[in-house]
């Protein structure tokens, strides 16, 4: 048996997924038409927990449209701004100042809150650092966790062999575990990579809708994330023996949201800010923020160098944990 039975037997198999499907024809579209459709129309108020014992003090401050002030007798703890609970806490010191404190905001961002605060100036400004992303990074930064979902999904196949013992089999025939592994990669990264760019170059070419790239780069940078999410389902799947698709989600989902990849901030925070800067998510980010406003792509050769590491690593080191589970015998 060697690549084309092997990748004819997957997609055999993969017809009967039908969730895969789901995603890949109705989630994806449906996600590029959200973003497009709602794209600088919904602007959502930051949630700024006010530490009082008077609720009605909460009334002192100017209306505005920026933030949405929530009265607490108790101040909450230092997570609820870490998981994005809270956009701010804002106590009152023993001055008559107030303090604020923020995790997940510039520090630009942290000043207009102060000031609306304590001297009680508009927060018009605040906010506008968000609104610089366009169409097209927003669009592909939530394809970016989709991707990374789905391509856990779609190595299922691989735990399916591996659970039902047929592995093993599979490697009775003329074929060992280094073809097995590359022949799921290349399934993997085809059927995430054809459906995500066609649903992007319909959008951009039929519907005429300007997602600020070309389709050259629009290919280029589908690959990337592509070539990401096949690393990432291939080891994920490898070093998992239950709830795989849970789990991988759940880090996919987070990885996304700290990488800046379904809204735009910046980390008052240097320590935060280094582990931030660590996840692949924000490197690719970076990657569509610079080129979306005329950088060049080559420009990005640090993300780019950064990108490439994590697809070799995680692709490798699943490689090399299946093998090692042949050697033992545990498949």
């Amino acid at each position: 048996m060697n690549f084309i039975p092997l990748f004819k037997n997957k997609l055999d198999r993969i017809k009967f997924k039908k969730e895969i499907f789901v995603v890949a024809l109705i989630i994806i579209p449906i996600t590029i038409l959200a973003t497009v459709l709602l794209s600088n129309r919904l602007e959502m108020k930051s949630k700024i927990a006010f530490v009082t014992e008077d609720a009605r003090s909460a009334h002192d401050f100017p209306e505005n449209d920026k933030f949405s002030i929530i009265a607490l007798k108790d101040k909450p703890v230092f997570s609820d701004l870490i998981l994005g609970h809270y956009d701010a806490i804002v106590e009152k010191k023993q001055d008559g100042t107030y303090d604020v404190a923020t995790v997940i905001k510039s520090k630009e961002s942290t000043e207009i809150i102060s000031n609306y605060f304590n001297k009680k100036e508009s927060p018009d400004e605040y906010g506008k650092e968000d609104k610089q992303r366009g169409l097209g990074a927003k669009v592909l930064g939530f394809i970016v966790m989709i991707v990374l979902m789905q391509g856990v999904a779609l190595t299922l196949l691989y735990t399916e062999d591996r659970s039902l013992k047929t592995f093993g089999r599979i490697l009775m025939a003329p074929v060992n575990e280094t073809m097995y592994i590359f022949t799921q990669g290349i399934f993997t990264f085809v059927c995430l990579y054809i459906p995500t760019f066609l649903a992007l170059a319909i959008t951009k070419e039929v519907f005429g809708v300007d997602i600020g790239f070309s389709l050259g780069l629009l290919a280029i940078m589908i690959a990337i994330v592509t070539a990401l999410g096949t690393a990432f389902g291939i080891f994920m799947s490898s070093i998992l023996k239950q709830n795989v698709s849970l789990t991988a989600s759940l880090i996919a989902i987070i990885t996304s949201l700290l990488g800046t990849c379904l809204v735009s901030f910046k980390v008052n925070n240097s320590l935060i800010d280094g582990l931030i800067s660590i996840i692949p998510q924000k490197a690719f980010m970076d990657i569509l923020d610079g080129t979306e406003k005329g950088k060049e792509f080559m420009q990005f050769k640090g993300q780019l160098i950064d990108l490439a590491i994590w697809i070799v690593v995680l692709g490798l080191i699943g490689s090399l944990v299946i093998r090692r589970k042949v050697k033992t015998g545990n498949y």
